[in-house]
Protein backbone atom coordinates (compact mmCIF):
# COMPACT_ATOMS: atom_id res chain seq x y z
CA UNK A 1 0.00 0.00 0.00
CA UNK A 2 1.39 3.38 -1.05
CA UNK A 3 1.62 6.13 1.60
CA UNK A 4 0.73 9.72 0.67
CA UNK A 5 2.49 12.73 2.03
CA UNK A 6 0.02 14.03 4.64
CA UNK A 7 0.89 17.69 4.07
CA UNK A 8 0.35 17.44 0.29
CA UNK A 9 -2.88 15.52 0.79
CA UNK A 10 -4.09 18.14 3.29
CA UNK A 11 -3.31 20.96 0.84
CA UNK A 12 -5.14 19.17 -1.96
CA UNK A 13 -8.17 18.68 0.26
CA UNK A 14 -8.12 22.35 1.30
CA UNK A 15 -7.81 23.40 -2.36
CA UNK A 16 -10.85 21.35 -3.36
CA UNK A 17 -12.86 22.81 -0.49
CA UNK A 18 -11.80 26.37 -1.26
CA UNK A 19 -12.53 25.98 -4.95
CA UNK A 20 -16.05 24.69 -4.30
CA UNK A 21 -17.04 27.66 -2.13
CA UNK A 22 -17.11 30.33 -4.89
CA UNK A 23 -19.53 28.22 -6.91
CA UNK A 24 -21.78 27.86 -3.89
CA UNK A 25 -21.65 31.60 -3.27
CA UNK A 26 -22.55 32.35 -6.90
CA UNK A 27 -25.60 30.04 -6.71
CA UNK A 28 -26.80 31.38 -3.35
CA UNK A 29 -29.75 33.77 -3.37
CA UNK A 30 -29.42 36.95 -1.36
CA UNK A 31 -30.75 36.51 2.14
CA UNK A 32 -32.45 39.11 4.32
CA UNK A 33 -30.20 40.77 6.88
CA UNK A 34 -30.16 39.41 10.42
CA UNK A 35 -30.51 42.92 11.89
CA UNK A 36 -31.85 46.16 10.47
CA UNK A 37 -33.42 49.35 11.81
CA UNK A 38 -37.21 49.32 11.93
CA UNK A 39 -37.15 52.66 10.10
CA UNK A 40 -35.59 50.85 7.09
CA UNK A 41 -38.52 48.42 6.70
CA UNK A 42 -41.16 48.88 4.03
CA UNK A 43 -43.96 46.63 2.82
CA UNK A 44 -45.89 47.26 -0.37
CA UNK A 45 -48.60 45.77 -2.55
CA UNK A 46 -49.25 46.80 -6.12
CA UNK A 47 -52.58 45.41 -7.34
CA UNK A 48 -52.86 45.46 -11.11
CA UNK A 49 -56.09 44.56 -12.84
CA UNK A 50 -56.43 43.04 -16.28
CA UNK A 51 -56.10 45.40 -19.24
CA UNK A 52 -58.57 48.28 -19.10
CA UNK A 53 -60.35 47.15 -15.94
CA UNK A 54 -60.48 49.76 -13.15
CA UNK A 55 -59.71 48.86 -9.55
CA UNK A 56 -55.93 48.84 -9.27
CA UNK A 57 -54.29 50.20 -6.13
CA UNK A 58 -51.04 50.53 -4.25
CA UNK A 59 -50.45 49.98 -0.53
CA UNK A 60 -47.31 51.04 1.30
CA UNK A 61 -46.31 50.63 4.94
CA UNK A 62 -43.10 52.17 6.25
CA UNK A 63 -41.14 51.30 9.36
CA UNK A 64 -42.01 54.64 10.94
CA UNK A 65 -45.68 53.55 11.01
CA UNK A 66 -46.89 55.64 8.09
CA UNK A 67 -49.05 53.72 5.66
CA UNK A 68 -51.33 54.49 2.76
CA UNK A 69 -53.57 52.93 0.16
CA UNK A 70 -54.07 54.76 -3.12
CA UNK A 71 -56.09 53.66 -6.10
CA UNK A 72 -54.41 53.86 -9.48
CA UNK A 73 -57.52 54.92 -11.37
CA UNK A 74 -57.92 58.21 -13.26
CA UNK A 75 -59.00 60.01 -10.05
CA UNK A 76 -56.64 58.73 -7.36
CA UNK A 77 -57.89 58.65 -3.77
CA UNK A 78 -55.35 58.20 -0.98
CA UNK A 79 -56.22 56.70 2.41
CA UNK A 80 -53.57 57.19 5.08
CA UNK A 81 -53.29 55.26 8.32
CA UNK A 82 -50.82 54.62 11.13
CA UNK A 83 -49.48 51.10 11.67
CA UNK A 84 -48.19 50.38 15.20
CA UNK A 85 -44.83 48.75 15.84
CA UNK A 86 -46.66 45.70 17.20
CA UNK A 87 -48.64 45.22 13.97
CA UNK A 88 -45.53 45.83 11.87
CA UNK A 89 -43.57 43.21 13.84
CA UNK A 90 -46.49 40.78 13.47
CA UNK A 91 -46.39 41.30 9.69
CA UNK A 92 -42.61 40.84 9.61
CA UNK A 93 -43.00 37.57 11.52
CA UNK A 94 -45.67 36.52 9.01
CA UNK A 95 -43.21 37.02 6.14
CA UNK A 96 -40.73 34.71 7.89
CA UNK A 97 -43.45 32.21 8.92
CA UNK A 98 -44.54 31.64 5.31
CA UNK A 99 -40.93 31.45 4.08
CA UNK A 100 -41.62 34.44 1.82
CA UNK A 101 -37.92 34.95 1.11
CA UNK A 102 -37.70 31.46 -0.42
CA UNK A 103 -40.75 31.77 -2.71
CA UNK A 104 -40.43 32.17 -6.46
CA UNK A 105 -40.61 35.73 -7.77
CA UNK A 106 -43.66 35.25 -9.98
CA UNK A 107 -46.58 32.91 -10.44
CA UNK A 108 -47.56 34.18 -13.91
CA UNK A 109 -46.78 30.78 -15.43
CA UNK A 110 -49.39 28.11 -14.75
CA UNK A 111 -47.96 24.59 -14.93
CA UNK A 112 -49.90 21.35 -15.07
CA UNK A 113 -49.46 17.78 -16.22
CA UNK A 114 -51.64 15.78 -18.54
CA UNK A 115 -51.71 12.20 -19.70
CA UNK A 116 -51.22 11.73 -23.43
CA UNK A 117 -52.74 8.89 -25.50
CA UNK A 118 -49.47 6.97 -25.41
CA UNK A 119 -49.53 6.89 -21.55
CA UNK A 120 -46.81 9.54 -21.27
CA UNK A 121 -47.19 12.31 -18.75
CA UNK A 122 -46.51 15.71 -20.29
CA UNK A 123 -45.92 18.98 -18.46
CA UNK A 124 -47.44 22.11 -19.94
CA UNK A 125 -46.74 25.72 -19.05
CA UNK A 126 -49.11 28.55 -19.83
CA UNK A 127 -48.02 32.14 -19.35
CA UNK A 128 -51.00 34.07 -18.09
CA UNK A 129 -50.92 37.47 -19.75
CA UNK A 130 -53.19 40.39 -18.95
CA UNK A 131 -54.53 38.92 -15.72
CA UNK A 132 -55.09 40.54 -12.36
CA UNK A 133 -52.07 40.26 -10.08
CA UNK A 134 -50.66 41.55 -6.82
CA UNK A 135 -46.99 42.30 -6.37
CA UNK A 136 -46.18 41.89 -2.66
CA UNK A 137 -42.80 43.34 -1.66
CA UNK A 138 -40.81 43.71 1.51
CA UNK A 139 -37.68 45.76 1.93
CA UNK A 140 -35.38 45.30 4.90
CA UNK A 141 -32.61 47.93 4.71
CA UNK A 142 -30.86 47.24 1.36
CA UNK A 143 -32.51 43.84 0.80
CA UNK A 144 -35.74 43.66 -1.23
CA UNK A 145 -37.91 40.69 -2.17
CA UNK A 146 -41.08 40.75 -4.29
CA UNK A 147 -43.50 38.00 -5.24
CA UNK A 148 -46.14 38.43 -7.95
CA UNK A 149 -49.33 36.69 -6.83
CA UNK A 150 -51.67 35.43 -9.57
CA UNK A 151 -54.92 33.55 -9.01
CA UNK A 152 -54.29 33.53 -5.24
CA UNK A 153 -51.04 31.62 -5.77
CA UNK A 154 -48.94 31.15 -3.74
CA UNK A 155 -51.68 30.76 -1.13
CA UNK A 156 -49.61 31.88 1.86
CA UNK A 157 -48.49 35.10 0.15
CA UNK A 158 -52.05 35.76 -1.02
CA UNK A 159 -53.34 35.38 2.54
CA UNK A 160 -50.64 37.72 3.86
CA UNK A 161 -51.55 40.31 1.20
CA UNK A 162 -55.21 40.05 2.27
CA UNK A 163 -54.20 40.60 5.91
CA UNK A 164 -52.26 43.74 4.92
CA UNK A 165 -55.18 45.00 2.81
CA UNK A 166 -57.54 44.67 5.81
CA UNK A 167 -55.44 47.24 7.67
CA UNK A 168 -56.76 49.84 5.21
CA UNK A 169 -60.45 48.92 5.18
CA UNK A 170 -62.10 51.41 7.50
Amino acid sequence: MKMHNPSVYGLLLMGVTAMSNPAQAADAKPMPPAQYPLAEVSISILHQTGHGIPGGYEIAIHGNGNGYKQNTDANPVKIETYISNEILLELLNDFYRIHFFELGDTYLVKKQVLLRDNALVATTALKMADVSSKKLCIQLADYKKCVTIVGDQPVEASQLAAKIEKLFSH
